[in-house]
């Protein structure tokens, strides 16, 4: 083929588009098609339309990065304020001047404590069956029946 869609004119060339024959000199009045490059678009659309929207992921990333940034500084000042706040409470004195902290011990050991305590979230509603069995066996029975605590014969007729 030697031809291209309308689309790849350039609108900006100071020539009509030559869109058809374009390998074929003759065809066209004072034109040679390796040395004429104001009458077609240079890239094609794939890489033009990847620029464009590869622009608008790079200005999607950097305001989700700076609204990242916006809430880790908030979320450290809200920490830094609710240990501040806590400080103060344990003093028992609202004019004092209190500290606050980010973290109360080193990360390491903040770190290892959160992780035992997601592990041993699973652990609070498990059965014990090590009696005969019976997750109930400790328990007492829920059941009200009625004034002498004695359940109603299912046999007999009310009349």
């Amino acid at each position: 083929m030697d031809g291209v869609p309308f689309s790849c004119c350039n609108v900006n060339s100071p020539r009509p588009c030559i869109q058809y024959q374009i390998t074929n000199n003759s065809a066209h009045f004072n034109y040679d098609h390796q040395k004429e490059e104001l009458n077609l678009w240079m890239r094609g659309c794939r890489h033009a339309l990847l620029h464009y929207y590869t622009n608008i992921m790079h200005s999607i990333g950097l305001t989700v990065l700076i609204i990242w940034l916006f809430e880790l500084s908030v979320l450290t000042g809200v920490r830094y304020l609710q240990t501040s706040l806590e400080n103060m409470l344990r003093q028992g004195d609202p004019e004092s001047d209190s500290d606050g902290w980010l973290l109360e011990n080193s990360f390491v050991e903040t770190a290892r404590s959160n992780f035992n305590i997601i592990k041993h979230l699973s652990k609070f509603n498990q059965v014990n069956t090590a009696n005969n069995g019976d997750p109930n066996i400790d328990k007492p029975s829920p059941a009200h029946y009625g004034p002498d605590n004695v359940p109603p014969n299912p046999h007999q007729i009310d009349g």
